[in-house]
């Protein structure tokens, strides 16, 4: 399964993750912590694409 893909899924499954009854919140600002790094390796993955990389 290719990087980028992977990433997508992590991102979808924390979204879900996050929005389950009964988180506390400290755990809801830690998940939310790692979906915005996620969301940010995503983001960097998309401009490496762009300028030709097949990483």
């Amino acid at each position: 399964m290719k990087e980028y893909k992977r990433q997508h899924i992590i991102k979808h499954a924390l979204e879900m993750y996050i929005q389950r009854e009964g988180a506390s919140e400290k755990d809801i600002k830690q998940e939310k912590s790692v979906l915005k790094e996620v969301e940010q390796e995503i983001s960097r993955m998309k401009e490496r694409f762009q300028t030709g990389c097949e990483c």
